[in-house]
């Protein structure tokens, strides 16, 4: 049936109008011509929303790109301990260091 198909679209399906008289087989060529705008019509809304979701996955990771840039310069580097517990395991450091002197 796809040979068919493509066979009448090449032979001018889509730009066949329809006169004044209602035959059966006009009536099929109509309905055909209608499934197919149909088809193509869902195939370009799809393509559509393929591109615009590409677009907003391409925009959140750009966002995503510069937010890490903005907080990698902004920030800091910051120690792997608090303040109070760097001195306090140093204090612990250096009481087990003068434990182990003989």
């Amino acid at each position: 049936m796809t040979s068919d198909v493509d066979a009448a679209i090449e032979a001018g399906l889509m730009t066949f109008q329809a006169c004044g008289c209602a035959d059966g087989s006009i009536a099929e060529v109509m309905q055909v011509q209608q499934r197919l705008r149909t088809a193509w019509d869902a195939r370009e809304r799809y393509r559509q929303r393929g591109a615009r979701l590409a677009r907003r996955a391409e925009e959140r990771d750009a966002r995503r790109l510069k937010a890490t840039e903005v907080t990698d310069s902004v920030q800091p580097p910051r120690p792997a301990l608090p303040t109070g517990a760097a001195a306090i395991l140093a204090r612990a450091k250096a009481k087990a260091a003068e434990r182990m002197k003989p």
